[in-house]
């Protein structure tokens, strides 16, 4: 595996495990109410990761930006499969971050990362060949 592409699944790894613990799903609470909105953008940026990871190690590419990533998930008929959760985590993490009136409950924003995360990260994870860990 490529050397950039093992740095783009570390830095996934350690913005989910930020996003579990700005949700307190770690086991830990940073504050109460948790801090919803920084935990869906590190859920987001994630997600960036680990399709960075992806594109890299199969096509040596880096996208420019997020649409150019996105077109790259649904292009690619090997992770098209989790554009809808990677389209959820893209979008509540922009809402988070630049819309003002924007609220999610504490409930429904442990879904983006223990669902939509995980569909991400596992079809990443299951193409490149590695194991998908248990969280």
């Amino acid at each position: 595996m490529l050397g950039r592409t093992v740095a783009h699944l570390t830095k996934a790894d350690h913005h989910r495990a930020v996003a579990q613990a700005l949700i307190g799903s770690a086991g830990s609470q940073v504050s109460q109410p948790p801090p919803i909105d920084w935990a869906l953008v590190a859920a987001f940026y994630a997600a960036v990761h680990y399709v960075n990871a992806y594109l890299w190690e199969r096509y040596h590419k880096a996208p420019g930006d997020h649409s150019e990533r996105t077109w790259g998930v649904q292009q690619d008929s090997g992770i098209n499969a989790c554009l809808t959760s990677y389209d959820f985590l893209k979008d509540a993490g922009y809402k988070a971050r630049y819309d003002e009136t924007y609220s999610l409950s504490e409930q429904d924003a442990r879904i983006l990362p223990e669902e939509d995360l995980r569909e991400v990260e596992s079809t990443i994870l299951r193409i490149l060949g590695l194991p998908i860990p248990t969280w």
